[in-house]
C-alpha cells in the first residue's frame, strides 16, 4: 500500500525551543512522503508563530541558510476543515488547499503538546499521533510520573515548584545532587545537575525561562541513559533498545544534537549503527531489554498515546531503572530505533498516516433538533 493521491500537511517550526530540530525532523520525513506518492503541504510556524508555506519550504538547504521571515501566508478554516494560503487583502483571496491529514512535526510546546491535535479536531481533520490529552498528559514530566506511579511503574521521584521562591524548600526535600528541569520541555533544553544549594537559583531561574513550572529529581547515580520507541500497532510494538552515548552528567542537547548525533543524517535515511552518540543496540542483557520494552508498551498505553513516541529511562550504576519520560513526537521520530528492529522509515511514515485515517477525525454525537424547542424540557 502506498500513500498515492493522498494530501498531507506537515506543520513544522513553532515557538518552541526545539524549533531547529522540528526543521530537521520534517525535512527527514517530507522526501519520503513524496516517494510514498502522498502530496505533501509544508507548513512552517515561525519562531513568532506565523503560519507560511512555500515549496522550498520542502527542503533543508531553505533554513540553513536563514530562517524564513516571509512566505505564503496560511491560515486554517475551522468550519470546512480546509488551509486558506495567500493573501488575505480585498485584492487578492486567499486560496483553499484541502487536506486529508495533518501531520504534526513540532517539537515540544505549541504542537508536541497536543495544541496542534486540538486544532485539528476543531476542524475535524485527521491528524497523525496522539490526540490532545495524551500529548498534553506526556508533555508534563511531573504529572505523567504521577500517573505511571500510580499504575506501578518505576520513575525517578519528583518535587514539582511553580515559583522560585519555594524552590529551596522543595529541593532540601529531594536532597542534592538534583537534577532541575523544566516541567514541560524538551532536548534537555533548561536542565541542569546541581550539586549544591548555592547552584540552585541560577538552575532554577534557567528553568523558568522555557515553563511556567519545574521539576526537581534526585540525580541519578552514575546513570546510564536507555530509550526505546513504541508504537500504537505492530508487530513489533517495541523498538529496539538504545544507549545514547554522552559526557560526564545528564544527556545535554549537545550530545544529542551536535555532529554525529541523532540528527544528523547517517547512510540513506539517517542515524544508526554508525552513529558515534549512540550504542544501537544497547550492550544490556536480554532480560533488561524485555522489561524496557514491556515498561514502554505500558506507559505508552496508560497515556493513551497514539502513533509513535520515545519512552527514556535511566539505569543507575546499581542497576535500578526508572522511567524517566514520554516524547510523544520525537526526534527524527526515533525512527533510526525502528530501523534497527527491521522496521524502515518508509513503512513507519506509511503506517501513521494510515493509522491516523482510520481513526479519522474526533467523533462527538449530538443531538439533530433544538432542544430548546420542547416546550417543558429545559427552563421552567
Amino acid at each position: 500500500m502506498t500513500l498515492e493521491g493522498l494530501r498531507v500537511a506537515v506543520v513544522f517550526g513553532s515557538t518552541s525551543p526545539e524549533h531547529e530540530i522540528s526543521i530537521i525532523t520534517a525535512c527527514q520525513a517530507m522526501p519520503v512522503l513524496r516517494e510514498l506518492g502522498a502530496t505533501v503541504w509544508p507548513v512552517y510556524v515561525t519562531k513568532q508563530g506565523q503560519w507560511f508555506t512555500d515549496p522550498s519550504f520542502g527542503e533543508l538547504t531553505t533554513f540553513r541558510k536563514k530562517l524564513p521571515e516571509a512566505g505564503s501566508p496560511v491560515s486554517l478554516e475551522l468550519a470546512t476543515g480546509t488551509f486558506q494560503a495567500g493573501s488575505g487583502s480585498r485584492f487578492t483571496r486567499p486560496r483553499e488547499v484541502p487536506i486529508d491529514v495533518l501531520f504534526p512535526l513540532t517539537h515540544g510546546g505549541m504542537g508536541e503538546d497536543g495544541v496542534l491535535a486540538a486544532l485539528a479536531g476543531l476542524a475535524r481533520i485527521p491528524v497523525v499521533g496522539c490526540g490532545p490529552l495524551a500529548g498534553a498528559l506526556s508533555m508534563d514530566k511531573f504529572r505523567s510520573k504521577q500517573l505511571l506511579a500510580s499504575a506501578g511503574l518505576p520513575v525517578v521521584p519528583a518535587q514539582l515548584v511553580s515559583a522560585a521562591g519555594g524552590a529551596l524548600e522543595r529541593a532540601l526535600a529531594v536532597g542534592f545532587p538534583l537534577v532541575v528541569k523544566p516541567n514541560r520541555s524538551g532536548s534537555s533544553i533548561g536542565v541542569s545537575l546541581v550539586g549544591s544549594a548555592d547552584a540552585l537559583a541560577p538552575a532554577v531561574e534557567l528553568a523558568f525561562a522555557f515553563d511556567s513550572e519545574v521539576v526537581l529529581e534526585p540525580a541519578v547515580e552514575l546513570a546510564q541513559d536507555l530509550n526505546c520507541a513504541v508504537r500504537s500497532t505492530g508487530p513489533p510494538r517495541a523498538s529496539e533498545v538504545e544507549r545514547p552515548l554522552k559526557g560526564p552528567g545528564v544527556l545535554s542537547y549537545s550530545d544529542k544534537y551536535a555532529p554525529g548525533g541523532q540528527l544528523a543524517p547517517k547512510g540513506s535515511t539517517g542515524a544508526g549503527k554508525g552513529d558515534l552518540r549512540r550504542q544501537l543496540p544497547a550492550d544490556i542483557p536480554a532480560h533488561l531489554r524485555q522489561e524496557i520494552q514491556q515498561l514502554s508498551i505500558r506507559a505508552f498505553d496508560l497515556l493513551g498515546c497514539r502513533g509513535t513516541a520515545r519512552i527514556d529511562f535511566l539505569l543507575s550504576g546499581d542497576g535500578v531503572l526508572n522511567l524517566n519520560e514520554v516524547n510523544t513526537i520525537p526526534g527524527s521520530l526515533a525512527f533510526y530505533l525502528w530501523e534497527a528492529t527491521g522496521v524502515p522509515f518508509q513503512a513507519l511514515l506509511e503506517q501513521l498516516l494510515q493509522e491516523a485515517l482510520a481513526f479519522g477525525p474526533p467523533r462527538q454525537g449530538g443531538f439533530p433538533d433544538n432542544l430548546l424547542a420542547a416546550e417543558g424540557l429545559l427552563g421552567k
